[in-house]
């Protein structure tokens, strides 16, 4: 069983977890810089259709093509941060004591969303279709872990590539749901409603007004959706996708809304893979807690961030990123990628 630990100096929270060590490094022991493979189907490959068996974990959900075949899958992660243990409590408990310090039962969940069914294929280089396939399971897991008393909120999140924590080389997707509200996403949420109580507006809807008129990091935009590098971007082309329509949470995303995400990310993930090189590159959806999933002062957005550099003592050190390119230069080659436009 998983235990989090909380750093008193800190506030941050550790999960320490022994199972974890068992994960095998499939793309480390490769050695491959980005995860694409030229076989269909990979008969060692735990994720491809055909090889269930071989990875014997619960399935959670699925999407099936008109002969039932799945086309995107979700099943227990084997190697699971947190889970639904048979001890963990219906009602949330307290924090355990252990001297001076706090820890807690590594109560939560921890899915996998298998994005494909097939081993070659990358969300980098999915069709729109399929890419609004894998968000609408997001929001289904997004929903259904509400369920579970011992969510507190959900995290998604993908790593594409070894200097991302990729480990599994065939295209998935981590969904895991905590108890504990990460010390950073805390930060987060005092930064917007410290905002919205000074100014009475919301943080990320200024921002993405302001970036809307003044144009110079915006990259693309639909009717639903803005993706624009940041002013003090942290990485070298970071970009954030935000809703034009307040919400802090992933409720409403069906219908245009859905469509309209997949072809932003499409479109985002295409400009990263030819006008960048196919970077590795993990990504966020940054929502707020369950609780707090309809309030006036958060609004979610997803963060793309790609990993072209090992950080190093300064930035690990002060956690004060230093980017090597400008973030009106990096926006203005991802929106003016000829070649993108797909």
């Amino acid at each position: 069983m998983s235990e989090l630990r909380q750093n008193l100096a800190t506030k941050e929270w550790a999960v320490i977890s022994s199972e974890r060590a068992k994960k095998p490094n499939a793309v480390l022991n490769k050695i491959i810089s980005t995860p694409v493979s030229d076989k269909k189907y990979d008969p060692e490959c735990p994720f491809c259709p055909g090889n269930e068996k071989t990875f014997p974990v619960e399935e959670r959900h699925r999407i099936e093509d008109t002969d039932g075949n799945w086309l995107t899958r979700v099943i227990d992660n084997k190697f699971k941060i947190l889970d639904r243990f048979s001890t963990c409590p219906l009602v949330p408990d307290s924090f355990e004591r252990e001297g001076i310090y706090q820890k807690l039962k590594g109560c939560g969940s921890h899915e996998i969303v298998i994005d494909t069914n097939k081993h070659n294929e990358t969300i980098t280089n999915m069709s729109r279709d399929e890419i609004k396939n894998v968000i609408s399971v997001y929001v289904n897991r997004y929903d259904e872990f509400k369920n579970n008393p011992n969510n507190l909120m959900t995290i998604i999140f993908k790593n594409y590539g070894v200097l991302a924590g990729q480990t599994q080389p065939h295209s998935h997707t981590q969904v895991v749901g905590s108890r504990i509200v990460p010390l950073y996403t805390r930060s987060l949420l005092h930064e917007a409603e410290r905002h919205f109580d000074t100014y009475g507006s919301c943080v990320i809807c200024d921002m993405l007004r302001y970036e809307i008129k003044e144009k110079i990091r915006l990259v693309y935009q639909n009717d639903d959706f803005v993706a624009f590098v940041p002013y003090a971007a942290g990485a070298e082309h970071e970009t954030w996708i935000v809703p034009t329509f307040h919400r802090s949470g992933l409720q409403d995303i069906e219908g245009t809304r859905l469509e309209n995400l997949a072809d932003i990310l499409h479109t985002i993930l295409n400009k990263f893979r030819i006008s960048i090189d196919n970077p590795d590159f993990n990504f966020v959806i940054r929502t707020a807690p369950y609780p707090l999933s309809d309030v006036p002062f958060y609004h979610w957005y997803v963060q793309l961030i790609p990993r072209t550099k090992i950080l190093g003592g300064f930035e690990r050190g002060t956690h004060i990123q230093v980017n090597t390119i400008l973030p009106e230069e990096s926006a203005k080659m991802l929106r003016e990628c000829e070649a993108c436009e797909i």
